[in-house]
């Protein structure tokens, strides 16, 4: 019998499985991972039904993806069409704040934890 078809396997790989997707998105928090984190837990779902681990596997890489990548989507409302924008981190200056209101820029806040994203795509 395959490892993936125990019942052990099933029960201890979800936990294990959001615990470090948990860990992985505090740290550099995506609200794009965030979307693939709540569709890894339908993937779980299926994996335990069927013991077939491929979607899981593949939601899990574009989270792993999505938590890494330079660019996130925003959902504060900025005048103009869809675009990307740079993401001001720490003590924006009184042209940071105009540029925020013209929406050209995003404020992420004075906290940087070193993996913030550059881009973000404000609509």
């Amino acid at each position: 019998m395959p490892l993936t078809h125990t019942k052990a396997f099933k029960a201890l790989l979800g936990p294990v499985l959001l615990l470090t997707c948990w860990v992985v998105l505090y740290n550099s928090f995506r609200v794009t991972a965030l979307v693939l984190l709540l569709v890894l837990i339908g993937a779980y779902a299926q994996f335990v039904r069927t013991s077939k681990t491929r979607l899981m596997r593949l939601v899990f890489v574009g989270f792993l993806i999505a938590a890494f990548l330079p660019i996130d989507v925003t959902l504060h409302n900025a005048p103009g069409p869809p675009r990307f924008v740079p993401l001001i981190m720490g003590m924006p200056h009184p042209e940071d704040f105009a540029a925020a209101d013209r929406g050209e820029a995003v404020l992420g806040g004075c906290i940087v934890r070193g993996n913030e994203p550059r881009w973000m795509l404000v609509w």
